[in-house]
C-alpha cells in the first residue's frame, strides 16, 4: 500500500467560488483522507463538495483551501498544518488513522495532542468559527487490509476515536463520523483503503449537515458521482 501510495499525485483543492460579501474561507486539515487520496479529481474531495454546497445555500463567496497531506498525525498537523486555520470560518479536520497506525501512541497521548490541535485551531480561527472533526475510522472495514490485521487494526483505529471523541466533546466540536456499520465496500476507492469518490460524498453530506444545522431555510445537494443529496438548512 505505501509503495502504491508514493505515486498518488496530491490533489490542488484550492478553489475560490463567486458569491454575495462576506466572503468565506474554508480550510481542510488533516491525512490522506482530507488530501482526497487517490480520487480523480478534487472535486469528488470533501472540501470543494462543502464549500459549494454552503454557496448553493446562502450565495456568499467562499474560498477553499487544503493542507490536508498523506500521512499525517495529529501531532504533524499540529505542527506544520494548523497556521493554515488563521481567519478561517469553516474549519474541517480529519485525522486519526496514523495516529492509529503508531504502535507507542497511547490513547492519552492522541487525547493531549488532540486538545492541543483543537485549543490552537479555535485560537486562529475566525470568531464564531465551525469546526468540524472527522475522527479516525474503523479500518478494519477497508476490504484492502488483510484479514489476519484486522482485529488489531480496528482495535487500534476504535481507541484513536474514543479518545478524539471525547476531547472533541470536551470542546464542543461536533464530529463527522462514518460509522464502522456504514463502511461498506462500495465507501471505499480503488486501493479498498482510502475512501474513494462514494465514502467523500457520504461525509460530505455529514457534514455539510452540521454545518447548516440552525441555519435559516433552504437545501444544498451535495453533488458528484450521481450521490447528490438533499440536505436540511435547520
Amino acid at each position: 500500500m505505501r509503495v502504491r501510495a508514493a505515486g498518488v499525485a496530491p490533489l490542488d483543492h484550492s478553489l475560490d467560488l463567486p458569491g454575495r460579501f462576506p466572503p468565506r474561507y474554508v480550510v481542510m486539515l488533516g491525512d490522506s483522507a482530507g488530501a482526497g487520496h487517490g480520487l480523480d479529481g478534487a472535486e469528488e474531495a470533501v472540501p470543494r463538495r462543502v464549500a459549494r454546497a454552503l454557496v448553493a445555500l446562502d450565495g456568499r463567496a467562499t474560498a477553499v483551501r487544503s493542507v490536508a497531506v498523506d500521512g499525517a498525525a495529529t501531532d504533524d498537523v499540529l505542527r506544520t498544518q494548523v497556521g493554515a486555520a488563521r481567519g478561517a470560518e469553516v474549519v474541517l479536520l480529519g485525522v486519526g488513522a496514523n495516529d492509529a497506525f503508531r504502535v507507542l501512541r497511547s490513547s492519552t497521548e492522541v487525547a493531549d495532542l488532540t486538545h492541543r490541535l483543537l485549543t490552537a485551531i479555535a485560537e486562529l480561527a475566525a470568531p464564531d468559527a465551525r469546526i468540524v472533526f472527522h475522527t479516525c475510522p474503523d479500518l478494519s472495514m477497508a476490504p484492502g487490509l488483510p484479514v489476519v490485521l484486522r482485529p488489531v487494526v480496528g482495535w487500534r483505529c476504535r481507541r484513536v476515536a474514543e479518545a478524539q471523541h471525547a476531547v472533541a466533546a470536551m470542546h464542543g466540536v461536533p464530529v463527522a463520523e462514518m460509522p464502522r456499520d456504514r463502511l461498506s465496500p462500495e465507501v471505499f476507492g480503488v486501493d479498498r483503503f482510502h475512501p474513494g469518490s462514494v465514502g467523500h460524498a457520504r461525509l460530505a453530506e455529514r457534514v455539510v449537515a452540521i454545518l447548516t444545522r440552525g441555519s435559516a431555510g433552504g437545501t444544498a445537494a451535495v453533488g458528484g458521482g450521481g450521490l447528490g443529496a438533499s440536505l436540511p438548512g435547520r
